[in-house]
Formats: structure tokens, C-alpha cells, sequence
């Protein structure tokens, strides 16, 4: 697990980050259901931004090499990865209502502050 990082690949770092990753589920290091680690945790060992970790997970997930619940990202068995990981997906249906009710006010607030910047520019009468 002592793949870094590398400013000279041109790659983005969230690229380099799944693949680290990748290797270590498809090479056993991370076994099937076992913990791929905490956000926090990635983004300390890779010294990359929360949202890379974010977006190397999500590439994970579509490759169907890890599950991600409220608890955290667990490696699938490599070989079931192929099979799509729609079939048998977890769903946190509790977790996807408050990730979007928290999505929900965070853009009635930025609504708001939209309209009240436009309310500062408009001219006054010219």
C-alpha cells in the first residue's frame, strides 16, 4: 500500500487514487466486504482534496469494485464486478433522502443569495 500520487502523471490525482485502489481489491490487499477506509482516511494517505476522494470512489463504484453505505465504501468481489453492480446494490434509502433534503436547502440558500447579489446590481433608476 505504498502507491502515491504522482504530479508528473497526467492524470487526474482521482484517477490515480481508483487505480492505486483498484489494484489493491483486485490484487487481494483489500478483501471482498472489507473497508477501502474513511474519506478522511484516503484523503491523509493520498494527500489529496476530500471531492478527489469523493470522485476516485465514485469511479470505484462504477466499475463495480466497491459498495459504498452510510457506514463507508466496502470492496465486492472482483470477480462480481463485471456482473454490474445494479443487480445487487445496496441502496441507504434513509442516507439518500438526507443527502438530498441537506442538497435541497443548500440550493434554496445559494437561491437566495443569487437574488439578493442580482437585488445589489440591478440600477437604480438609470
Amino acid at each position: 500500500m505504498s502507491a502515491e500520487i504522482s504530479k508528473d502523471d497526467p492524470r487526474p490525482e482521482s484517477e490515480q487514487a481508483a487505480d492505486i485502489m483498484r489494484q489493491e481489491i483486485l490484487r487481494g490487499d483489500i478483501k471482498p466486504g472489507g473497508h477501502v477506509g474513511s474519506v478522511r482516511d484516503l484523503t491523509e494517505r493520498f494527500k489529496i482534496s476530500g471531492m478527489t476522494v469523493q470522485r476516485a470512489l465514485a469511479i470505484l463504484r462504477e466499475d463495480g469494485l466497491i459498495m459504498t453505505t452510510s457506514r463507508g465504501s466496502y470492496a465486492r468481489d472482483p470477480e462480481q464486478a463485471g456482473q454490474g453492480s445494479g443487480t445487487d446494490a445496496v441502496v441507504d434509502v434513509p442516507e439518500v433522502l438526507r443527502r438530498l433534503e441537506h442538497l435541497t436547502s443548500q440550493v434554496s440558500e445559494l437561491r437566495g443569495r443569487v437574488e439578493a447579489l442580482e437585488s445589489r446590481s440591478e440600477p437604480g433608476g438609470a
